[in-house]
């Protein structure tokens, strides 16, 4: 039973699907996670019933928890609807924790050597809300907030620096909410027997094994910029030579700098340093989890789980024993199928086989092996954004992998060799949903709307295809453009080299980059600068624009899914904070780009990113670092929210790539395929090269060497300058090789095509 408050917090009706003549409610929800206690509610009911006009912004609804806790939500949104049941209103509510929290403005307070429950007891004077149970969390410390902040925002502040979790809720008496109160604790929570288990609970388990946080040495710093060098004969650092040897290769360590302030003796602090250098030693394993919660449900009451919670995580197939803790539950009243929980901070459990047990299992894995072999090709499927979504909305990407025992044999199947179907819940094909899908490969997308109605996607191979192989035949390559050397009256001659060129096939335009070395630099203090220009597709000049601050134009992209010209860039903010950033503005014949509010997205990066732009999936792509080089794939929407999240990344010394054997010169995505450009000529070991890499398969497609006798010499110099595909006019697949030649200040840049196309592998 739900039931529905006023303004004042005074009770106006119920909504219930057992009571009779009460208003009924479906397609409830409430997610709660640990992180930064986010707490909401979802419901929606009939437009009709006398009950929907109390379903509006700034009314409350209040219900008992599994914890037995009265839960107390603000509506903010509501949402008139219309839909093959009926005329709705459906209601998005908010703790009413976090509202009044909100709504309360705290001024500038330093306070010394104080608990946490102290601390909030400060912020929350004006709200309401008092401590229920409290428990000793954190150290005593000095804590200080800034003036004119929220009380939520000071919250905040105290459970990140006490490392606290938080619990609230209500109590009432007499129809009448009596106590808002919230509980202060280490952990919230039971360390409990329950287990997920694979087959009952578990839909999807993923462990994901990763160095990037690993370390090899690290640097211990204590109170007041404490060292170990007196009690570590005079280093500053404890290393781990065994480990160094085993994940390094033996080279410089892996060195990272931890801090402990309230270490105050140089012994203590190697100690702790030593426990967690134990830690970080080696690559770490996470997972990734997917369960169902049966709780609810008839005869598994016994499976109760609330959040906080420690459980056990088990999958035998993978030999994985997990504790985990519950840091998301989804709870609904009217389908508790519906009801699901996130599990996190994950701790890996040794499991321990009897003998007898194990050679068992030994059999029945060897038999299974022995059925494996007789198979011919097998597909599996896997979900980049897993199999939940929030009302019914989201999309995710289904990818098949086709396995010839364990070859993984993706990359030789053609597109048009997928057979992607679509079941309905009562058996029939959505025919529609079918043809749209022939022809688009090995990846999908898949919609929230789709999971709702139960549809089953599967997807089979045409077996009676012949294996092929993606390549470049660059035994048809041809000059496409020869970029201008002479230019209109009054536009600045440039006879350097170009930085880049992208080909707008259907708008019939080349935009290219070099380098600006002007007078018109002095307005950004001398910052690295460069020029777009924008020919013909066959060279001829049409226009240009000054990017000023953008770096010196080694990777852009053209973007015009708007229908106009914009391009995506690296830039650098205005001196003297002279950030890194990526910006996309629309491109404005002969206009001088600054970094300002003209552009159309801008936003401060922590890397250096090259940029550019994938108009076939809609990707912006971005490459971070040098000697640790990656392409990253975004969409566009996560930039535009402020979020520098990778949908995939391609780590190119997966593939061979080393900036101390190679100068590296383009990078590009035709999603689902990276592109890695290098070389300074045709000769020697710094060739002219591709590497193209399957993002979803993590697999090498190929490694092209480009050849000497295809391109005409032209004075010293025969660099590429960049090597990725574009579609002709008939969309099929070309690689174009961006070419610089000539002398220095006296280039000549072309650009050359050449098909890249599948071939039978007894072909090459």
């Amino acid at each position: 039973m739900l039931t529905i408050l006023n303004r004042q917090r005074t009770t106006v009706g119920v909504l219930s699907n057992d009571m009779p003549f009460s208003c009924p409610f479906w397609d409830d929800e409430r997610n709660e996670k640990l992180e930064n206690f986010d707490d909401t509610y979802t419901v929606t009911i009939p437009a009709e019933h006398e009950m929907a006009e109390h379903i509006h912004e700034g009314n409350y609804i209040l219900f008992e928890d599994e914890q037995a806790k009265l839960r107390l939500f603000r509506i903010y949104e509501s949402e008139n609807g219309l839909n093959m049941q009926g005329r709705y209103i459906k209601a998005t509510a908010e703790n009413a924790f976090i509202y009044d929290l909100n709504a309360t403005i705290i001024s500038n307070k330093l306070l010394t050597d104080i608990r946490a429950d102290m601390a909030l007891e400060y912020i929350l004077q004006q709200t309401g809300w008092s401590i229920g149970k409290r428990e000793f969390v954190g150290q005593i410390r000095t804590i200080e907030f800034a003036d004119n902040i929220t009380a939520q925002a000071g919250l905040q502040q105290v459970i990140a620096e006490y490392k606290a979790e938080i619990d609230a809720y209500v109590e009432s008496f007499g129809g009448q909410i009596i106590n808002y109160k919230f509980d202060l604790v280490d952990e919230r929570g039971n360390n409990t027997a329950k287990r997920f288990e694979y087959a009952r609970d578990i839909q999807g388990l993923k462990r994901i094994t990763t160095d990037k946080t690993m370390y090899t040495a690290l640097i211990p710093l204590g109170k007041d910029g404490l060292t170990i060098k007196s009690v570590n004969n005079g280093l500053n650092y404890i290393y781990d030579d065994e480990a160094n040897w085993l994940y390094n290769d033996g080279r410089e360590y892996l060195k990272g700098v931890i801090t402990k302030d309230t270490i105050t003796n140089a012994q203590a602090l190697k100690d702790w340093a030593l426990l967690e250098l134990e830690k970080v030693n080696h690559p770490l394993s996470t997972y990734e989890v997917d369960v169902i919660l049966l709780a609810e449900m008839l005869g598994y009451e016994p499976h109760q789980v609330t959040l906080g919670d420690t459980v056990r995580v088990v999958d035998l197939d993978m030999d994985i024993t997990l504790s985990a803790r519950i840091i998301e539950k989804t709870t609904s009243f009217s389908d508790p199928s519906k009801n699901k929980v996130v599990l996190g901070d994950y701790i890996e459990l040794e499991n321990v086989t009897p003998l007898a047990i194990w050679e068992l299992q030994a059999q029945i894995e060897e038999a299974k092996k022995q059925i494996e072999e007789t198979k011919t090709w097998k597909v599996e499927l896997f979900s980049t954004s897993g199999s939940t979504f929030k009302n019914n909305a989201g999309t995710t990407q289904l990818i098949a992998r086709v396995y010839d025992g364990k070859t993984n044999i993706t990359n030789s199947i053609e597109r048009g060799d997928f057979i992607w179907e679509k079941l309905n819940n009562d058996g029939t094909h959505d025919l529609v949903w079918e043809d749209a899908q022939i022809g688009v490969g090995n990846v999908v997308n898949i919609s929230g709307e789709d999971v709702f109605i139960n549809a089953t996607i599967r997807c089979s191979v045409n077996q009676g295809s012949e294996a092929s192989i993606l390549m470049i035949n660059e035994e048809e390559s041809y000059m496409y453009a020869e970029l201008p050397r002479e230019f209109p009256a009054g536009i600045e001659v440039n006879l350097s080299v170009m930085q880049c060129a992208q080909i707008d096939v259907e708008n019939g335009y080349i935009y290219w980059s070099q380098e600006y070395y002007g007078s018109k630099k002095s307005k950004v203090g001398g910052q690295q600068s460069y020029n777009i220009y924008r020919t013909t597709l066959d060279g001829t000049f049409v226009d240009m624009m000054w990017v000023l601050g953008g770096g010196h134009g080694t990777m852009f992209g053209v973007d015009t899914s708007s229908g106009e010209a914009h391009i995506w860039s690296y830039y650098v903010t205005p001196l003297p904070q002279a950030e890194k950033a990526i910006a996309m503005f629309k491109y404005v014949p002969f206009k001088e780009q600054f970094y300002d509010e003209s552009m159309a997205f801008k936003l401060e990066a922590p890397d250096g990113f090259r940029v550019t732009y994938d108009k076939t999936s809609d990707y912006v792509v971005m490459s971070p670092g040098v000697s640790n080089l990656s392409i990253n794939v975004f969409k566009k929407s996560d930039l535009f929210a402020g979020k520098i999240a990778p949908l995939y990344t391609f780590r190119t010394k997966d593939c061979g790539f080393t900036t101390t054997l190679y100068t590296l010169q383009g990078m590009h995505v035709m999603f689902p395929y990276a592109y890695l450009s290098a070389g300074g000529s045709f000769t020697g070991t710094d060739k002219n090269q591709v590497w193209c890499w399957d993002m979803i398969n993590n697999s090498l497609v190929y490694h092209h060497i480009f050849q000497k006798k295809y391109y005409p010499a032209q004075g010293s110099t025969n660099e590429c300058e960049g090597a990725y595909p574009f579609l002709d006019a008939n969309g099929k697949r070309m690689m174009q090789l961006n070419l610089g030649q000539g002398e220095a200040g006296k280039r000549y840049n072309r650009i050359y095509a050449m098909p890249e196309e599948r071939m039978l592998d007894n072909d090459n």
